[in-house]
């Protein structure tokens, strides 16, 4: 009867630790899923893509490829420092939403010239 019991209980934790792990990869696949970066090219004073739909949780990275420019949300949410020939800008959304953005020496709020939207669903 003991090892009968004994059996039974080594059963249960086995089924246990399977969940435990099961939930955890599916956890991970989630936050590995999010953490891939959508990249947006900045040449010829435009955004290409000009506008780029991702999840909640996604980081969007701007890839400056030519001259001087700046990266900024039209409602001041995130803003680049001056980027270079080569410099890297990114910027996770955590929230849902519409998010015009422009380059400060050449567009403007509204799209006006060089500027993008992020669309975040």
């Amino acid at each position: 009867m003991k090892k009968t019991v004994s059996i039974f209980l080594a059963g249960i934790i086995v089924l246990m630790m399977t969940s435990i792990i099961s939930a955890r990869g599916k956890r991970s696949g989630v936050a590995a899923r999010a953490a891939v970066a959508t990249t947006i090219k900045i040449t010829n004073f435009q955004f290409t893509p000009k506008t780029v739909t991702v999840a909640v949780g996604a980081t969007v990275e701007w890839d400056n490829e030519a001259g001087r420019h700046m990266v900024e949300a039209d409602d001041g949410s995130f803003k680049s420092d001056v980027l270079k020939a080569g410099d890297k800008f990114s910027h996770t959304f955590a929230r849902a939403g519409k998010y015009p953005y422009h380059c400060t020496f050449h567009g403007d709020k509204g799209g006006k010239d060089m500027a993008g939207t992020i669309i975040v669903k």
